[in-house]
């Protein structure tokens, strides 16, 4: 993991908070992790200027919605359209954490409170 930021809340008003983490998953290529409810109406905003943070690397997009009294947990791969809108193809949270190691879990967000770590 290269980085952690403290969960913030998105200027554009969506209620809740979302939370970054970035892994360097090999040389060239990092993967990039938006959780948070604060973060899921904005995805279109939000990673094009997480891209722009990494210019020198491909950049693989998660992203997850901690469990809470509204809406089951869920993990989605993203992908951008040339249109700039946000595809989000569900995945189960234990595939990614394979892929990026004890420190996905470690580090996931404390309000999430879903069995299974956030989910399928």
């Amino acid at each position: 993991m290269i980085r952690d930021e403290d969960p913030w809340a998105p200027p554009q008003g969506w209620s809740g908070s979302a939370h970054v983490r970035v892994w360097r998953t090999e040389p060239g290529r990092v993967a990039v992790v938006v959780s948070g409810p604060g973060a899921e109406g904005d995805l279109e905003t939000v990673l094009p200027l997480l891209r722009g943070e990494y210019p020198d690397d491909t950049v693989d997009f998660f992203f997850h919605r901690p469990m809470d009294w509204v809406a089951p947990a869920y993990y989605a791969e993203l992908t951008s359209g040339d249109d700039g809108t946000v595809t989000r193809t569900h995945i189960a949270g234990d595939a990614l954490a394979v892929r990026l190691g004890p420190a996905f879990y470690e580090t996931e967000d404390p309000d999430d409170h879903s069995t299974g770590w956030g989910g399928a």
